[in-house]
């Protein structure tokens, strides 16, 4: 019944897109592209810890928006990625040894034998349908849910190899997640209000998550672990404080549950997660930080992360300096990063970070670590616009 009503609000919501289609409004659409690669030849680890050289990624991002006469905004989305991850880390997922057992509901991770090494995938991450107007926002289809929509944290100049919540891990070793992403981008509907004296709500329903997203993985037959009707509530709040120099800052705090359908010894009937995140950003600077705790689904098996960062500009350079850790009690696992980094446009469209990290993470039984220089260069542009009627 649950798959049938979500299907039943996704066709109205279609209907309700194809009406306003119809109408006269103009609407724009519009195609952005981008490529990544992430360099980190030559780093120093320890036994055990195979470093990758090499790795990228490639995003077709596709929006089109068209605003009605009476004030309503239908639009929609479709991201198309391609990615060469590390090839034990396929979707965050991590099989790292030593303590045999079921992957933690929510993060992913185990103490099982290391996985069969996977290459480059393809995925289509996004693709919904949005009609947003004076009562909220309202979104159908594949998309992140409303936790990981309105995270906040602390600012990094890397957007894929960061110490936390990385789309790209050189090392193999990343395993600070505070995103808050339970569901990755399996089919949902969300809800949002607008935005009320800076603060706005959401809330989001996944009947069955099941993508094998490329930073997000829920597939069962990946992880081994079901879940079922997922539901999310996020808060975030927006202010700038004039009176103190104009202050911006933003915060976020989000709670997660899902049914968990596996059987195994210790599984708990539901997961649940709960984050907070705050940034803070002045004339010449800005710092935050993110915390996250999950039961993973499991009696004692217990997932929890941290970040904390700060960031600042010199001439048209930007820095950032995070650090973090997470802990693992279902697999047994304790990591921490330490990231110094520092980007700059070096021209239209392309863009490159280098940073120096120090990551470790302490298995049970075996002990992982990389340190040495990334290097990320980002290259993006228009790949398509048209406007009309």
């Amino acid at each position: 019944m649950r798959v049938t009503r979500f299907g039943a609000a996704l066709l109205t919501a279609s209907a309700l897109g194809g009406a306003a289609w119809a109408q006269g409004a103009p609407f724009e659409f519009e195609s952005e592209i981008e490529a990544v690669t992430v360099i980190a030849a030559f780093h120093d680890t320890k036994p055990g810890t195979d470093s990758e050289d090499v790795l990228y990624e490639i995003t077709l991002d596709n929006r089109f928006e068209k605003v009605l006469e009476n004030g309503l905004q239908i639009g929609g989305r479709l991201t198309l990625r391609g990615q060469r991850d590390h090839p034990s880390r396929p979707g965050f997922l991590g099989n790292f040894g030593g303590a045999p057992g079921p992957a933690g509901a929510y993060s992913g991770l185990s103490g099982n034998p290391q996985r069969p090494d996977t290459g480059a995938r393809g995925q289509l991450e996004t693709a919904y349908l949005e009609l947003d107007g004076g009562y909220g926002e309202l979104r159908v289809g594949r998309d992140r849910g409303a936790a990981a929509r309105f995270f906040e944290g602390a600012p990094s100049v890397l957007t894929h190899a960061a110490i936390a919540n990385p789309y790209i891990d050189p090392d193999g070793i990343k395993i600070i997640r505070t995103n808050h992403d339970l569901t990755g981008p399996s089919a949902k509907i969300t809800y949002a209000t607008p935005r009320i004296l800076g603060l706005r709500a959401a809330a989001s329903f996944t009947p069955e998550p099941e993508a094998a997203g490329l930073d997000r993985n829920v597939r069962p037959e990946d992880t081994g672990v079901e879940l079922s009707n997922a539901a999310e509530i996020a808060l975030n709040l927006s202010r700038t404080l004039r009176q103190s120099g104009g202050v911006r800052i933003e915060t976020a705090l989000a709670w997660s549950t899902a049914q968990v359908d596996t059987p195994a010894t210790g599984v708990r009937d539901n997961v649940s997660t709960v984050s907070a995140g705050a940034n803070f950003e002045f004339d010449t600077f800005e710092f935050g930080g993110s915390w996250l705790s999950s039961d993973n689904g499991f009696q004692s098996g217990d997932y929890t992360a941290w970040e904390i960062g700060a960031a600042t500009k010199i001439g048209e350079t930007e820095l950032s300096l995070n650090y973090g850790e997470a802990d693992d009690d279902l697999a047994r696992l304790a990591g921490d990063g330490l990231s110094l980094a520092a980007r700059r446009d070096i021209a239209d469209g392309l863009e490159l970070a280098v940073a120096y990290q120090d990551e470790t993470l302490a298995a049970s039984g075996n002990d992982f670590g990389g340190r040495g220089i990334v290097v990320e260069i980002t290259l993006s542009g228009n790949f398509f616009r048209m406007n009309g009627n």
